[in-house]
């Protein structure tokens, strides 16, 4: 077990995820100890991690514009006690220029170099943080042979997610946050599940059914042994649903395709909701113990009935190279050139018949790509997704943008990220990524 320190960036980590999903980032930074005890256990549940140092570092005056409700304010000292009730030191660093500046950043640097010096010998330091500002730090810990994770819940440059054995993103946070272990690091394993292993996973014999959760019981059956429609209810309707498509089903069922059915039947409860306290669409299918359940990233089956959906083998294909350049220094995908168009169409597709939830956002839009033949990994839509988000054009927005919208966000994103790295491009390469992103035009059209 790893001996383990954290170090956490307030202001930068919560504005990352506030960007991401607003309701979903409140969600967890009022209840850290669920996604902190979610980063002790390794992919099978096993203890990875013991936290001996949990340090918070927040500007007590800070504060940021709340999406959901105009001309509100969120302020940063209002979720020091939620942090310090899960055993979180909460450390002030408030502003000390006329900038606003707080020195959170040097207080960090300061505490990890201290902990590198300490007689404890700890294995792994994480820090929650997307600053590129750290990357000098990093490379000292390497230097110490220490093992390094980060959390980085907006972009960053490619350095300095370079520099850590792990990387955890604002998806696996809300994932952990939610109770979700399926959402796990960008890369090596360690956080969870690494995107692109489509692992089955059979239900689990404790799991909690669905209407252990619910806050009231349904009601019960006639005398005469008819059971009443359960329109009036939509967790009843919605486990009516489900089963009645599991029994009938001849082969195994596809996650995105079900989910589009069962919204358009139930309308925005389900997802308004989080599939009904769940947390998620699969973690709501898991609580039903459907007889002989198996999952995977794209499908439900009974194992009794159904063959083993076969798993699509990825490769990568080979780029030109102008994207193989522009690829190493933004981290765009590295998927064929054809696939660029589905991820924008199907996440509008999400836009138009969801309301919006990061984790569910990139996984509904996976399996809707896989259900329509095109292999696609979750990694390449979260790209996308926080792409928009860096180009002022969030999917949060309502309405959300379209597919040519998306496109041009995600091509002004990388250029963005190229000329932070210092990679020139002249018209004739910028020509040549737009056409492999299947961009028309300037994204500043």
């Amino acid at each position: 077990m790893r001996r383990s320190a954290l170090f956490i960036d307030f202001d930068n980590f919560f504005s990352g995820l506030l960007g991401a999903d607003p309701a979903a980032a409140i969600a967890a930074v009022e209840n850290p100890g669920t996604w902190l005890r979610g980063l002790e256990q390794g992919p099978a549940g096993e203890a990875l991690r013991r936290w001996l140092v949990l340090r918070c570092y927040l500007n007590p005056a800070g504060s940021v514009a709340d999406p959901r409700d105009p001309g509100r304010r969120l302020y940063f000292s209002t979720f020091r006690p939620f942090f310090t009730q899960a055993g979180v030191e909460v450390v002030d660093c408030p502003s000390l220029t006329k900038s606003a500046k707080n020195g959170a950043d040097i207080r960090i640097v300061v505490d990890v170099m201290t902990t590198l010096q300490t007689a404890t010998g700890f294995d792994e330091l994480v820090i929650a943080s997307s600053d590129a500002d750290f990357t000098p730090l990093l490379q000292v810990v390497r230097a110490h042979d220490r093992r390094i994770a980060i959390i980085a819940t907006s972009t960053t440059a490619r350095a300095y997610e370079a520099l850590a054995h792990e990387v955890l993103d604002e998806a696996a946070v809300f994932g952990l946050a939610a109770g979700r272990a399926e959402d796990g690091p960008r890369s090596t394993t360690g956080f969870g599940t690494v995107d692109g292993d489509e692992a089955v996973a059979p239900i689990a014999a404790d799991a909690p059914r669905l209407d252990e959760a619910r806050s009231a019981p349904l009601a019960a059956a006639p005398p005469d042994g008819t059971e009443d429609e359960p329109l009036n209810d939509p967790r009843a309707r919605f486990e009516e649903l489900v089963r009645a498509q599991y029994q009938d089903a001849d082969a195994a069922l596809n996650l995105a395709t079900l989910s589009t059915g069962l919204v358009a039947e139930l309308g925005p409860v389900a997802t308004g909701t989080h599939w009904f306290g769940s947390g998620g669409f699969v973690a709501a299918l898991r609580r039903l113990s459907l007889p002989g359940a198996q999952f995977s990233q794209h499908h439900v089956w009974d194992e009794r009935r159904h063959e083993t959906p076969p798993i699509a083998p990825r490769s990568t294909p080979d780029l030109p190279a102008t994207v193989s350049r522009v690829a190493a220094v933004s981290s765009l995908p590295r998927i064929p050139s054809s696939s660029w168009p589905v991820v924008y169409g199907t996440l509008e597709a999400y836009c138009v018949t969801h309301d919006f939830d990061f984790s569910e956002a990139t996984k509904w839009a996976r399996d809707q790509a896989v259900a329509e033949g095109v292999e696609i990994s979750r990694q390449a839509f979260s790209y996308a997704v926080r792409a928009c988000r860096n180009a002022g054009t969030p999917l949060t927005d309502q309405p959300g943008p379209d597919a040519e919208t998306i496109g041009r966000a995600l091509l002004a994103s990388v250029l963005q990220q190229c000329e932070l790295a210092g990679l020139d491009l002249a018209d004739d390469e910028r020509a040549e990524l737009s056409g492999w992103l299947h961009v028309v035009g300037s994204p500043e059209d």
